[in-house]
């Protein structure tokens, strides 16, 4: 009796395994955030996923969209209402979700080393930015071109001065990977001009590149916050190097992918 009773409680948890599955639907947005739940209702504009576990609702614009995979059931309802899902396109006026533009800042160190390490201090201050997605379908990766300005307080062993400010005015590409869990690593590198200020004021060519890390959390998919570490390279009568790092958080204009969300409970 009691391996009966076992053996049909696997079975009904089977079952409700297996038909919640069937109902199932898979949304791969263009963040890498995966959404999964059953579909109330979808078109060309939007699709509404209700999550079977919390029933929690969610309405999702269709230009976040990178991929939707439906189960054997949902695509024979898709196929018998004949229902086209527009996925990923968007028209003129949704120009802000393609380029999804974005302002960001946070706080920056820098560490000289070599030549100018002898007699410059560590360096400490911030920079700003803003950067734009230039809209190519590759899936995984992105392309961010963007303008960054610092500004960096140094200490220095000089009898001319006993301090530098560091004003870096960089273009940069930044080429990010967008993983499924919300972590996004990338590389960047760019160049422009340092506005090198103490005991006079000198404008050097500058080249800078480095290595970071970017997670965006599904509930805010509009921030993300970040840390990288790189070197940049000041080019004078003696080339200045230092290592930077930096920590900070940057907003994504057009990129929010939830745009109602309500309780069925």
């Amino acid at each position: 009796m009691k391996k009966f009773l076992i053996c049909a409680l696997f079975m009904i948890v089977a079952v409700a395994v297996l038909h919640s599955s069937l109902y199932a639907a898979t949304i791969v947005l263009k963040s890498g955030v995966t959404v999964t739940g059953k579909l109330l209702n979808r078109n060309d504009e939007e699709i509404t996923i209700q999550d079977q576990q919390t029933g929690q609702v969610r309405v999702i614009k269709a230009v976040f969209i990178r991929d939707l995979v439906l189960s054997a059931d949902e695509q024979r309802v898709k196929e018998k209402k004949k229902i086209n899902i527009k996925i990923g396109q968007a028209s003129s006026a949704d120009l802000l979700y393609a380029l999804q533009p974005a302002i960001g800042g946070g706080f920056s160190i820098a560490y000289p080393f070599g030549y100018i390490g002898k007699y410059v201090q560590l360096g400490y201050g911030g920079h700003v930015f803003t950067d734009l997605l230039i809209p190519l379908d590759l899936k995984i990766f992105q392309i961010r071109p963007g303008l960054s300005v610092g500004f960096k307080y140094h200490s220095v062993n000089s009898d001319v001065t006993s301090t530098l400010f560091f004003i870096p005015i960089i273009g940069y590409f930044k080429f990010q990977f967008i993983t499924p869990v919300g972590v996004r690593p990338y590389i960047k590198a760019g160049g422009g001009l340092t506005i090198v200020s103490g005991g006079g004021m000198d404008f050097d060519p500058t080249f800078s590149g480095g290595i970071g890390l970017g997670y965006v959390n599904e509930k805010l998919p509009y921030l993300e916050f970040f840390f990288e570490a790189g070197m940049m390279m000041v080019f004078e009568s003696k080339r200045g190097d230092l290592i930077t790092g930096a920590l900070g958080v940057s907003y994504r204009f057009g990129s929010p992918t939830v745009v109602g969300v309500k309780d069925t409970k």
